[in-house]
């Protein structure tokens, strides 16, 4: 067999772009994506990534560049992700509720060739724009909500019919790396996560397997795009020829509104937002009867917001979900079934990967016995971006440490118990204490401070800070919340702030966050 290099890697790789290809091809005319009042094809789908990607590859975008991307979820956005892994370049997706030296660190770090943002956001970027080394190219998504800044790219030229729908003839290996996404982890400066085509490939399998996503689901996708979760659903959606509705954001009217006009059958979202759903004044106007299916992930489903569900639609089938960006994001699922019998249990291990919990030695723990939960298989991360001493950690004895702590019983049902280190997950989001320590003790007026997160009926974890003054300064909550969020990402400033007289301390001086856990856990 005389192949050239091209027809031999089109012949068995695994790449993002080509699964739009086959759904074009498989679905053609079907609905693929709902956004606003346009709805767009399959084909039509493909033809526009295809022209996105000629377009980038005009820019001078080649395989392996990478292209930062700061937006909130459009149609747009969805080509130029798919166009960009159509050429082989490594779209890099950055929360967009970031600000000045947060943006800075992640683009200065990753090394972006390109960075494209939402209008609405490019002042933001345009004020920090002579601190972002090695970024050649600035672009737009234009929402129509500010003007483009003169010399920058809009997206929107690259649909106008300049650019073929043509296929890009390039080669891309399953293990290229296709998205670097930047999370927070466990240290004050997040860490750029190296996806591979694979990893993607290995989730998708585990949709269909472990999530039961069908071709006839219809599935609201307004959690963020820049999160490998919504990255995934969004995926998965497309792959098996069901009908994406694109959301700017999740809004709690929105999703019941879309749910009833667009007969969505599926939703995926954290606890906070199965939460407060109920609690609309509107709630019971909204016709549900197509919603059949409801993951929930980020945090375990609390049982009384399970107990409203059940009154409401006591059909709908509940799975628990756990996974990090790190292993793509494919962990473990309960079943519908388990979810009842037992909703503290976070599933089984999914398909493809193995999921066992080691000791601080790296051996594997009895039934029952806390200890770090751990993945292997080709689902997790090639590693992290120029860090290889955490990386070299997090896959030590090849296994992905997960940093988070369970036990696994005899039957293999595994159970979530707390962060190794002090992660708050408030609102689906991963907040680092110590990032926000850092900050708080910046205030002119701090001493001491400490942070943790609290139960909470919305957030699930709500941001709380321990705050201790200065000698002689008076110190107010609102002081604290509005000098964070005028810092750093909202998601991230407490939202409760105690100023105490002393923190609990060692004999070493060491503050003492489980002593204030205790104590406040139960405190309204």
């Amino acid at each position: 067999m005389s192949l050239d290099k091209l027809q031999e890697n089109l012949l068995r790789r695994a790449a993002i772009g080509d699964l739009v290809t086959r759904s074009a091809e498989r679905f053609v005319d079907r609905i693929a994506l709902v956004a606003g009042d346009e709805r767009v094809s399959f084909k039509t789908l493909n033809q526009k990534s295809c022209m996105a990607a000629h377009a980038f590859a005009a820019l001078g975008i080649k395989k392996g560049d990478r292209v930062a991307l700061m937006s909130h979820n459009s149609l747009d956005y969805i080509y130029c992700r798919f166009g960009l892994a159509k050429i082989g370049a490594i779209s890099a997706p950055i929360n967009f509720m970031l600000k000045g030296d947060e943006i800075e660190y992640i683009i200065n770090d990753g090394e972006p060739k390109a960075f494209f943002v939402e209008d609405s956001l490019a002042n933001s970027v345009l004020e920090i724009k002579d601190k972002l080394k090695g970024v050649q190219i600035f672009g737009c998504f234009d929402f129509g909500k500010a003007p483009i800044p003169e010399k920058w790219v809009n997206t929107a030229d690259f649909f106008k019919g300049s650019y073929p729908v043509t296929e890009p003839e390039v080669i891309i290996e399953s293990n290229d790396m296709a998205t670097l996404i930047y999370t927070t982890g466990t240290e004050s400066f997040p860490k750029g996560v190296m996806t591979s085509h694979l990893n993607y490939y290995m989730s998708i399998l585990h949709l269909a397997c472990d999530v039961d996503f069908r071709r006839e689901d219809s599935v609201i996708i307004d959690i963020p795009l820049f999160h490998v979760a919504g990255t995934t659903v969004l995926n998965g959606t497309i792959t098996f020829g069901g009908k994406a509705v694109i959301g700017y954001a999740p809004d709690p009217n929105n999703i019941l509104q879309k749910t009833q006009d667009e007969k969505i059958s599926m939703w995926v979202y954290p606890p906070t937002v199965y939460a407060l759903l109920p609690m609309m004044p509107n709630f019971g106007q909204f016709d549900l009867s197509s919603l059949k299916k409801c993951v929930s992930f980020g945090a375990v489903m609390p049982r009384t917001v399970l107990d409203t569900w059940k009154k409401f639609k006591p059909e709908i089938q509940w799975r628990n979900y756990w996974g990090q960006t790190e292993s793509s994001p494919v962990g473990t699922t309960s079943t519908p079934e388990s979810f009842e019998k037992n909703i503290s249990s976070i599933g089984i291990q999914d398909t493809a990967v193995s999921v066992k919990v080691f000791d601080e030695q790296d051996r594997e723990v009895a039934p029952g016995v806390i200890g770090e939960l751990v993945i292997r298989g080709p689902a997790v991360m090639l590693g992290y971006w120029k860090k290889e001493k955490q990386t070299d950690k997090t896959l030590s004895s090849g296994w992905l440490h997960t940093g988070d702590l369970g036990s696994m019983d005899a039957e293999g049902n595994v159970f979530y118990t707390d962060r190794k280190k002090d992660m708050i997950k408030s609102g689906g989001e991963n907040v680092s204490s110590q990032e926000v320590e850092g900050m708080i003790t910046k205030h002119p007026k701090v001493a001491q401070a400490a942070v943790l997160g609290l139960p909470d009926p919305k957030w699930i974890e709500a941001v709380t800070a321990f705050v201790v003054a200065r000698p002689g300064v008076t110190l107010t909550e609102e002081e604290i919340i509005a000098f964070c969020k005028d810092s750093m990402a909202g998601y991230k400033a407490p939202k409760r702030v105690i100023i105490m007289a002393s923190l609990p301390t060692s004999a070493t001086g060491k503050i003492l966050k489980r002593v204030l856990r205790e104590q406040y856990s139960e405190k309204k």
